[in-house]
């Protein structure tokens, strides 16, 4: 009976130990551990791949001391503010981001995280991209260029094309590669015409927050995830790659079933 009981005790700790949240070890040399998870705003409340609560499991599997979003700080400040008042998220920019308002935030009254805004966008440069891009298109001077543009969307469409909503491909470098050639390509036609809002021009600001916020806990053994739109997500991932502080993991894992 007593072989029973602790066989009993046994199987109850495993079950608790797959079911719980992944532990925060510090790892031995301090090095703060990020993942990059690449969001599908809005196509996450249409996908059952890639659903919110998909997401939102992921990260309780993560188990982040700290989530770094796509906000910028002012952004951020309004929109923590009316949560903290009126239990949900009332930022207009915040709204066309569900994976903030529908999970990040919620989560945030169940969980010990710290969020910190690490997006570069502001309304006129988003508005400015909007009017260079729309001259850009009705240029006849600019046809041919806008034609290859034009291509290049098909040749990604026809990469990612049933695929688009499947967590374990938009974490795999066949995605990154597939975003990447139509991300640069678009860069080399445009990035001159689109100042701020240029691809590289935008990316590089937005790092430039994140590798601060990196800066700040530098050797503190975190646990950090970065959630971002998966376009974002190879550059990104490319410029972590080049730091040592830190231990990269595939964010793929937690997606698994």
């Amino acid at each position: 009976m007593r072989l029973v009981r602790l066989c009993l005790f046994g199987l109850a700790a495993l079950v608790g130990a797959c079911s719980a949240p992944a532990e925060k070890p510090a790892t031995a040399s301090g090095l703060n551990i990020v993942t990059i998870v690449g969001a599908i705003h809005g196509q996450h409340r249409r996908s059952q791949q890639y659903s919110l609560t998909k997401l939102n499991d992921a990260i309780v599997r993560f188990n982040p001391d700290i989530i770094m979003v796509e906000l910028p700080p002012e952004r951020f400040a309004i929109a923590q503010a009316n949560f903290n008042q009126f239990g949900e998220v009332r930022e207009s920019r915040t709204d066309d981001f569900p994976e903030l308002i529908d999970v990040v935030f919620p989560l945030s009254k169940e969980r010990t995280f710290k969020m910190v805004p690490v997006a570069a966008w502001t309304q006129k440069i988003a508005d400015d991209r909007r009017a260079a891009l729309a001259k850009l298109q009705q240029d006849p001077l600019r046809a041919a260029q806008w034609k290859q543009h034009q291509a290049a969307v098909a040749a990604y469409n026809k990469a990612v094309r049933g695929r688009s909503d499947d967590p374990a491909f938009i974490h795999s470098s066949g995605y990154d590669a597939a975003v990447k050639a139509r991300q640069e390509n678009y860069e080399n036609l445009f990035g001159d015409d689109l100042g701020a809002g240029g691809w590289e021009t935008i990316n590089a600001a937005h790092f430039k927050k994140i590798a601060a916020a990196l800066d700040s806990v530098q050797g503190q053994g975190k646990r950090i995830l970065i959630l971002y739109g998966a376009w974002h997500k190879y550059w990104i991932l490319e410029q972590l790659e080049k730091r040592r502080d830190i231990q990269i993991v595939n964010a793929a894992r937690f997606f698994d079933d």
